[in-house]
């Protein structure tokens, strides 16, 4: 079963909801959501044009693909309910950007999306809080939420994850940087990428309800300004095809 299907199903306690009725009031400081990028060249890494390296579908999806689906799928509600009520500090500080009567379920909703994360990182085989796994979520996140629920295949993600991983690791300034980064700052970096991306996908729920048009124009607001916040590129350049090919020109 698609994790984002799962999901909507696991969160009929009033998770997801939150999303649709919240958005109408914006977050009250959208760009305060971005906690300044704490690693040298991250903001920079899509600064300039880019072509994401083409990578043979069977190297990232095929088995691979079929097994990273079916781990996915091994989430229950009670991992769900006990993910909301994980105390995360990164969780409390972007909550903190959105009204007040909406804060305590937002909090809830980036523990799920950090949770999720996590869970995604173990079935690609990635290593626990890998930064290029979090950014491949954050980009599908910012992209799903500004194409208005737009998906793509779910075992074609670890073709995006790949892409993203390669990007970053031929990138010497950048790579330094994260090297040279501290625990607690590649921590807060993949917490962010990790709660805002997932939180994103999440709407893909609420497209498929045909909300009003002030909440999808609200949706895609912020989309347009996490990215531009975070990468400093426009969200109108961000493409991801149905193979997980991710370009940005």
């Amino acid at each position: 079963m698609n994790i984002r299907l799962l999901l909507s199903r696991l969160l009929l306690a009033g998770f997801l909801s939150t999303c649709s009725t919240m958005i109408n009031s914006a977050p009250v400081n959208r760009t305060a959501a971005t906690p300044g990028f704490l690693v040298d060249g991250f903001d920079q890494l899509f600064e300039q044009p880019v072509m994401a390296p083409t990578i043979r579908p069977l190297e990232s999806s095929g088995e691979a693909g079929k097994r990273f689906v079916e781990q996915l799928s091994t989430i229950t509600p009670q991992d769900i309910q006990a993910a909301a009520n994980n105390k995360s500090l990164s969780a409390v500080q972007l909550a903190g950007n959105f009204p007040e009567a909406n804060r305590a379920n937002m909090e809830k909703l980036f523990n799920i999306a950090l949770f999720v994360q996590k869970r995604i990182e173990q079935a690609a085989r990635a290593p626990e809080g890998d930064i290029p796994t979090a950014t491949a979520s954050f980009l599908y996140g910012i992209w799903s939420a500004y194409n208005e629920g737009a998906e793509i295949p779910e075992q074609n993600l670890l073709h995006l994850h790949k892409q993203v991983e390669q990007m970053i690791a031929s990138n010497q300034a950048l790579s330094q940087g994260l090297e040279n980064a501290s625990p607690a700052d590649r921590q807060k970096l993949y917490e962010y990428l990790a709660m805002t991306g997932n939180w994103m996908v999440m709407f893909q729920d609420t497209f498929k309800k045909g909300p009003d048009q002030k909440v999808v124009t609200n949706i895609k607001n912020i989309a347009r300004e996490l990215l531009q916040a975070s990468f400093k590129i426009d969200v109108e350049k961000l493409r991801i095809s149905q193979d997980g090919q991710l370009s940005m020109l």
